[in-house]
C-alpha cells in the first residue's frame, strides 16, 4: 500500500543528496547525510509529510544569495531543529524542536546561505550550538 509517507520519502530519494559535517563544541565532528533542497520548488516542498526521518539525516535548504530566512512546519509532521547558516558556514541561530504543523514562521533575522532542518532534539544531544561550523 503506497501512503503519503511512502510518496514523500520516495520523492526525497529523487533529489540531490550530500555529507556535510558539523565542527560543533569540543572538537567534535558530527557527519549528517543531507537531501539538497535548491529549488523554489524543493524549498517549498521541505520535509512535508515525511513522517519519519533517519537518525543522522536532515534537509539542507540552500539560496542563491544571503537573505533573511524564514522556515514554517505546514504539513510537516515531526518535530525539528532548525540551524541557520551564513556564508562563513557557521550556525547564527538554532530554534531547537519546531512544533510539527505550526504556521508560525521561524525566521533567521539576519541574512543566511543556508538552513539545516534535523529531527527535533538531535542539535542537543549532539551539542551543536551558535558559533558551531558547517564543512561542505
Amino acid at each position: 500500500m503506497v501512503t503519503a509517507d511512502n510518496l514523500a520519502l520516495n520523492e526525497l530519494e529523487s533529489w540531490d543528496k550530500s555529507i556535510i559535517k558539523i565542527s560543533s563544541s569540543g572538537d567534535k565532528i558530527h557527519k549528517l547525510y543531507v537531501y539538497i533542497a535548491d529549488s523554489n520548488y524543493k524549498r517549498k516542498k521541505g520535509l512535508m509529510y515525511v513522517k519519519n526521518l533517519p537518525i543522522n539525516h536532515g534537509m539542507l535548504f540552500e539560496f542563491d544569495s544571503p537573505r533573511i530566512a524564514s522556515m514554517w512546519m505546514k504539513n510537516t509532521h515531526i518535530s525539528l531543529d532548525i540551524l541557520f547558516i551564513d556564508e562563513n558556514q557557521t550556525i547564527i541561530k538554532i530554534h531547537n524542536e519546531a512544533k510539527p504543523f505550526n504556521l508560525k514562521s521561524v525566521q533567521s533575522n539576519i541574512k543566511v546561505k543556508w538552513v539545516l532542518e534535523i529531527n527535533g532534539g538531535l542539535a542537543k544531544a549532539l551539542n551543536i550550538k551558535k558559533g558551531d561550523s558547517i564543512l561542505f
